[in-house]
């Protein structure tokens, strides 16, 4: 899927007429919008089996939603593999920034504005400049992206109530998910109210939704609705909207039986039944209504000439969504007159929509539409149409194939039994990349897993990696494997390693043996990566200071080797000294003074208190200053120093706070609730 095509508003836009049914239905959730206007955030749930009007329903209470003031979000899961990492969430947010003003827009961005503006580049483009967010560890940088994506919607939902759909989650990627959850248990008290609409079966099938479902259900805020067939009385109704015509009681009880209130399934039979001109009193009989809702369009493109129908299963391949100008182009043989006749003539059988406000992009009104099209196409056609597919984006997007990857790596992995895995290879890394850079470590895996498997390497074997591609993938897998804290992260690093330096390549060895894995990942194998890059460096250098500093704190973390470890960090506290990087040495002195205090040499801790301070006012290096602090506090407080810990508990909170790093700020909350618990505080626990 192309990241250019971003729809704001609701796929499928209603043409204006009557929404049958659902009274109940709609009188909860109506009710709910109340309740979260009012400052209880809600978050509903709307699930039932295909065409059973889930987002129908969802974009009826947008309309009321809108009527009544507040601002209606819109994003929707796409099918399948294609898509970038948290899809769902970039569509409503782009749509947010596009039409909000830039200064109200930076307010209720906030700190957080680097870490979203990652995720949806059009921050930038609005607001100007925009600095990167502080480094922090890959786990860490996640949890601070959820954050950020959190307060900023809660703070624009202050401004105005917002209504935010995610439609069909049942095909959201885990890392949205994940989002999904955070967000949900921290709206209690916005303005806030989310919509989610999923297909029963499909969610039960994924584990990710439905961990996602189990953690919802615990919230007091969710609620969940099972939408049925529409009642007899509806079904009248319904044909009467759709026909424009009064039906008799027969042809209602057998439209009934034969879809049991099915919207979708009652549109496409109704439609089906004009097409062939039986809306009338025998229509029923004379048509013999089909036994399910792929074979009514399964005759309804029938119906259809055959060029128009090569057209629409060629445009299946593409996706749910797809583009003129890009349907052309596969189609050579076709011109652009007879292409425009075809989408017309699809067009009128309600088999495609136009894409609101996007000029020349189509939509199949409804998933099943364009399931029944690619279930009609052999396999060795769908295979050459997605060759040829994912040729032409290749020369549509250019320079730019990055902004891309995860769409050419779907179309190149379903053609690779055609054109081999080179290509999907690339993509898959390039894909994986692009994941890794949005946090989204559970996506990059499966990308990079997915080029090893093609290069016949696993992330759990032991084979060596033979070019700079496998390589590049296994230095993939392993960041992604240790940012989700999984099993095999030293080890698929180390493989990268290997070679790295195997040809030489001290740029990438370092990077690799540069990576911040949490404590206890992988352990010995950790100080032997740093010691094995230390010998690619100069000595006495920036670089080789940075990896001696991590190296002496891993040293004593992973290893216990006092000794060694603060020969490593005096090392690199010497030439941080002698090059002038107040920086480093501020997190040099952080990494002695945590291996200082799991050695108990707490006055060691403490001894360096003036000299963090002295240099916390010369540089900004907040996540060193609260580091030591943490180390500093125990060390006081294990040595009786009441004055020393109450002065560095003062405003140690905030400041971790201000860091947005989740390991440092739960170490301080640790740390002032333990010694709140000691003196009795219990208010304060």
């Amino acid at each position: 899927m192309s990241e250019s095509q971003q729809n704001p508003i609701p796929p499928i836009t209603p043409d204006g007429r009557e929404f049958v049914g659902r009274s109940q239905e709609m009188d909860l959730l109506r009710s709910a919008l109340a309740e979260a206007k009012d400052g209880r955030g809600q978050v509903v749930m709307l699930t039932g089996e295909p065409g059973i009007g889930k987002t129908r329903t969802a974009q009826e209470l947008a309309r009321h939603a809108e009527a009544q003031g507040a601002r209606l979000l819109w994003g929707w899961c796409y099918e399948g593999e294609g898509a970038p990492p948290y899809w769902p969430w970039v569509v409503p947010i782009q749509s947010y920034v596009r039409h909000t003003a830039p200064d109200s827009l930076r307010a209720q961005l906030g700190p957080g504005m680097a870490d979203i503006a990652g995720l949806v580049p059009e921050i930038a483009e609005k607001l100007g400049d925009v600095p990167p967010p502080t480094p922090v560890a890959p786990e860490q940088a996640r949890f601070r992206l959820f954050d950020a994506v959190t307060s900023f919607l809660k703070r624009a939902a202050a401004d105005e109530p917002i209504l935010l759909v995610l439609d069909d989650i049942h095909w959201a990627d885990e890392p949205s998910l994940l989002l999904l959850q955070f967000l949900a248990r921290q709206i209690d008290d916005s303005r806030l109210m989310i919509v989610l609409t999923s297909r029963e079966a499909e969610a039960a099938g994924s584990p990710a939704v439905t961990e996602t479902l189990a953690q919802l259900s615990r919230l007091p805020a969710f609620r969940r609705h099972v939408l049925s067939g529409l009642a007899i009385g509806d079904v009248r109704r319904f044909f009467q909207v759709e026909a424009g015509q009064d039906p008799d009681a027969d042809l209602v009880q057998s439209l009934h039986a034969h879809t049991e209130g099915n919207p979708f399934f009652l549109a496409e039979v109704i439609r089906l039944m004009a097409s062939q001109g039986g809306t009338g009193e025998d229509g029923a009989g004379a048509l013999g209504l089909p036994q399910g809702v792929r074979d009514v369009i399964g005759q309804r493109l029938r119906r259809l000439s055959d060029q128009c129908n090569t057209a629409l299963t060629t445009a299946s391949v593409v996706g749910r969504e797809f583009d003129f100008r890009m349907l052309g182009i596969v189609m050579e043989d076709v011109s652009e007159t007879e292409l425009l006749a075809l989408v017309d003539e699809a067009l009128e059988a309600h088999l495609i929509e136009e894409a609101p406000g996007q000029g020349d992009r189509y939509v199949f009104p409804h998933a099943l539409v364009q399931q029944t099209l690619l279930e009609s196409l052999s396999s060795s056609r769908k295979v050459r149409l997605h060759a040829r597919i994912g040729e032409v984006l290749e020369t549509l997007y250019g320079g730019q194939p990055e902004n891309h990857a995860a769409e050419l790596a779907h179309h190149f992995s379903e053609a690779a039994p055609v054109l081999g895995t080179d290509k999907m290879v690339r993509y898959a890394l390039m894909a994986g990349e692009k994941a890794l850079a949005a946090f989204a470590h559970e996506e990059a895996m499966g990308y990079f897993t997915q080029g090893l498997e093609a290069k016949k390497i696993t992330v759990d074997d032991d084979s060596p990696a033979l070019d700079a591609e496998t390589a590049a993938l296994l230095f993939g897998a392993g960041q992604a494997q240790a940012s989700t804290l999984r099993r095999g992260a030293a080890h698929n690093l180390t493989r990268a390693f290997d070679y790295y330096s195997g040809v030489g390549d001290a740029v990438k060895a370092v990077e690799v043996a540069e990576f911040p894995m949490a404590p206890g990942v992988g352990r010995l194998r950790v100080t032997g990566l740093i010691s094995r890059a230390l010998e690619l460096l100069p000595p006495d250098t920036l670089e080789a200071a940075r990896l001696l500093s991590r190296y002496g704190w891993a040293l004593g973390q992973e290893v216990g080797d006092y000794d060694k470890a603060m020969a490593a960090l005096n090392q690199a506290l010497a030439i941080a000294q002698e090059q002038g990087d107040q920086v480093l040495e501020m997190s040099t002195r952080a990494n002695s003074a945590e291996v200082n205090f799991f050695n108990l040499r707490h006055q060691e801790v403490l001894d360096d208190g003036p000299k963090m301070r002295e240099l916390g006012r010369q540089v900004e290096n907040p996540q060193a200053e609260v580091a030591y602090r943490i180390s500093a506090i125990m060390a006081a407080y294990a040595l009786g120093q009441k004055e020393d810990f109450d002065r560095l508990l003062d405003s140690s909170v905030e400041l971790a706070a201000e860091t947005r790093d989740q390991t440092l700020l739960t170490g301080t909350l640790f740390v002032n609730s333990a010694l709140a618990f000691t003196k009795g505080q219990w208010s304060l626990v």
